[in-house]
């Protein structure tokens, strides 16, 4: 987790260098995120739904295209209903996952409301709060979509909707006497966010 931190950190002071030069936006964002659910043979495992919050950085590469990165994070909690072992759906563990994603999107329009679209690359990392349970770090694809609106050139508002599909996320134990049941796949994850923009730059 650090390492990820530390990754973001220096992404920040590299943009910081053409902020000058390039168009530049900086946006926190908070939201909800929709719970997620995977199936196994014989149960399920799922990742509550929780609140998200994150902030995203966009830098103009062309007058329609723009390189984005952002980080996000969610507080949530594992939950499993296995029919051998555990025929009612239990609490595992708390959770928290960090997701970092490098992409690019796409706007439309000129005006001061300029929909968009988009897609990206990352990494997902979930750290369980129960220390018998180890963190993962997984590829995540990602696309969103939404709205961005400008009051004025350095003020704006954007509202988005984004999937994240983390792959072959996690293994849990839930079994008697640490018995392992695989929950590989991919994870999808739903949410949607708002926040401020900030414009910098040219």
């Amino acid at each position: 987790m650090k390492k990820s931190i530390y990754l973001f950190i220096a992404g920040l002071f590299l943009i910081s260098f053409s902020v000058q030069a390039q168009k530049f936006e900086i946006t926190p964002q908070y939201g909800y995120q929709v719970g997620a659910k995977y199936h196994y043979y014989g149960g399920y495992v799922k990742m509550t739904d929780s609140d998200q919050y994150g902030i995203t950085l966009n830098m103009e590469i062309s007058p329609d295209v723009e390189a984005e990165f952002f980080w996000a994070q969610q507080n949530a909690s594992i939950r499993t209903e296995d029919y051998q072992y555990f025929p009612i759906e239990v609490h595992i563990t708390d959770i928290q996952a960090n997701h970092f994603q490098l992409g690019a999107i796409h706007s439309f329009g000129y005006g001061d409301a300029k929909p968009f679209a988009g897609a990206s690359l990352g990494w997902t990392s979930f750290n369980p709060d129960d220390s018998s349970y180890s963190s993962n770090t997984k590829f995540t694809i990602g696309i969103s979509g939404g709205l961005r609106y400008y009051f004025s050139k350095r003020l704006g508002f954007r509202l988005q909707g984004q999937l994240l599909m983390p792959i072959q996320w996690g293994s849990i134990y839930i079994g008697p006497g640490g018995g392992a049941v695989s929950t590989g796949g991919s994870l999808l994850q739903l949410n949607f966010t708002g926040g401020l923009i900030f414009g910098l730059g040219k």
